[in-house]
């Protein structure tokens, strides 16, 4: 069997536009763990709200949290990796917000922080108008007079900062860039992800894969974002979904049919057709 373990992106790869597995996911997912396939899932929210997923699936998968901050096997809450944004490096993010007015988003492990009151409706509402699947498990947002509470306070593993305009967008990502101790990438066509140096889904992937004593070459990837690039071009096998950016699509070995086509399962019962 060349292929051993499965990276796969969370929203808009696993789940459908409406925030469901589709049945042919699932039920390929299930078969293929069934015949001795590793899976690991592969997002940039907080692991916590993948949760119901993993229950869902059915399957004992361990999940990379906030870009590769985390990797957490849910089920035992057992804490595989942790890497949180250092001190400094935060404080950097933080007073570059502050000179520039910009509201942002901050995540714990078990919480959600904003400077801004409107920001905070804002991500709740798009809990619950982009999805019609209600998640269990959630994590509480709370409004910051003094975003320097963080530094003191908690351990801040993913910074958001979200803005519609990609011009304006891809001015911050340029001038954070360089800031000491970070990385960051897009998750979205609008939301820009701040976490430790050296944090990113690929990184992650590799590690989880030498917990299991798995080669880079037996490992496969599934994305459809920028943040999903370092696993893509990681895996021995790396595919895009068809909704997905075009710059992936460029580094992926094959382009899958689309999150609302089932193109995981599809993807995946070529690649693994000698189980089939």
């Amino acid at each position: 069997m060349k292929y051993k373990l499965v990276a796969i992106d969370c929203d808009n790869t696993l789940l459908n536009s409406e925030g469901h597995i589709p049945a042919e996911n699932k039920e390929t997912i299930q078969y293929l763990k069934s015949k001795g396939i590793e899976f690991i899932i592969a997002t940039g929210r907080n692991d916590v709200l993948v949760a119901d997923y993993i229950e869902e699936l059915g399957i004992d998968a361990p999940v990379i949290g906030c870009n590769g901050a985390s990797i957490r096997n849910l089920k035992e809450n057992k804490l595989l990796s942790y890497n949180p944004i250092p001190k400094q490096s935060l404080k950097l993010i933080l007073d570059y917000c502050k000179e520039n007015k910009l509201p942002f988003r901050a995540f714990s492990m078990s919480k959600g922080f904003s400077n801004d009151k409107t920001s905070i409706r804002e991500v709740l509402e798009q809990i619950l108008s982009k999805y019609t699947k209600v998640l269990k498990s959630n994590i509480p947002y709370e409004y910051l007079e003094k975003p320097e509470y963080l530094i003191d306070n908690e351990e801040v593993v993913k910074v958001v900062l979200v803005n519609n305009d990609p011009i304006t967008l891809q001015k911050y990502q340029t001038e954070i860039k360089g800031t000491e101790g970070i990385d960051i990438c897009r998750s979205a066509r609008n939301c820009l992800d701040i976490g430790a140096l050296g944090v990113s889904k690929g990184n992650a992937v590799k590690k989880y894969g030498e917990m299991l004593g798995i080669k880079q070459e037996e490992t496969v990837a599934f994305g459809d974002s920028e943040n999903d690039l370092s696993m893509i071009k990681y895996a021995g096998f790396g595919v895009a979904m068809e909704n997905g950016e075009d710059g992936l699509k460029k580094s992926a070995q094959m382009v899958t049919d689309t999150n609302d086509n089932c193109g995981v399962a599809k993807a995946l019962k070529q690649i693994f057709a000698d189980l089939f």
